[in-house]
């Protein structure tokens, strides 16, 4: 019966069966031919081990049979991350911010240079601070946690580009009103409103920061500014509204 010999068997046979052969022939021929043995022995002494090619030719010739793998592999992991990506802002857009804040974290594994992801986990993780706030335990911890997640989400999406206007309107709606950090609010919506110059949400946001911040005067020039620029009546009506008060408590100084 004729038996196999199994693959790690069979190489370190036949180099056991060469190596008289060679060995005559090294002793024959010199450095040179020392050297072609020791490069063999090394090169199938790395085929044993699985290990990947090391010399020039073995690379070409990897890349030669590889290659083509190698560029579909790439594509699909370049399609699964696109996926991610847009399934982020599909969730976030449905108010499924919890699932829009796992998708948005995996896409950036791919695309950590993406502001528009970070934009995603600043919002979702604002309104997850939102559902923290009504735990049973830990609420407090949680939800500054997620403040704080989503304060360096804009951030990061903000050193990227640091006129990103979704980055600097979203900080400022943060600090305004989940973190009561008025001024440092009023100065970021005063970089989004030098590039957004009619926006009525970001005057409504601005005039908010600027009376939280003190500044009466400059908070009700905000409020102008939405009945200037504002189409939407109930926009117009909450800064009418807001207007009022913040005269009334002008003239009872």
């Amino acid at each position: 019966m004729i038996r196999t010999i199994p693959g790690r068997m069979t190489a370190a046979l036949t180099m056991a069966l060469l190596a008289p052969a060679l060995l005559a022939l090294s002793s024959c021929s010199g450095d040179k031919d020392a050297n072609f043995l020791e490069r063999m022995f090394d090169l199938e002494e790395r085929a044993m081990k699985n290990a990947p090619p090391s010399s020039v030719e073995e690379l070409r010739e990897a890349i030669r049979e590889y290659g083509d793998e190698a560029e579909k592999t790439a594509q699909a992991m370049a399609d699964h991350a696109g996926y991610w990506r847009l399934l982020a802002f599909k969730l976030m857009d449905r108010g499924l911010y919890g699932e829009a804040y796992d998708a948005a974290i995996t896409a950036l594994r791919s695309y950590p240079t993406n502001t528009g992801l970070y934009y995603v986990v600043g919002v979702s993780a604002g309104n997850l601070a939102k559902a923290a706030s009504v735990q049973v335990q830990g609420a407090q911890a949680d939800r500054l946690s997620w403040l704080m997640t989503a304060e360096q989400a804009y951030l990061e999406a903000l050193e990227l580009d640091p006129r990103y206007g979704r980055g600097l309107y979203g900080l400022a709606v943060l600090y305004t009103y989940e973190m009561d950090r008025h001024a440092e609010a009023a100065s970021f919506m005063e970089r989004y409103l030098e590039i957004n110059t009619r926006d009525a949400d970001g005057f409504l946001v601005y005039g908010r920061a600027l009376y939280g911040a003190g500044r009466l005067e400059d908070a009700v020039d905000a409020f102008d500014k939405v009945l200037e620029f504002s189409t939407v009546e109930d926009k117009k009506a909450l800064a009418a509204e807001n207007k009022k008060l913040i005269l009334d408590e002008l003239y009872d100084q």
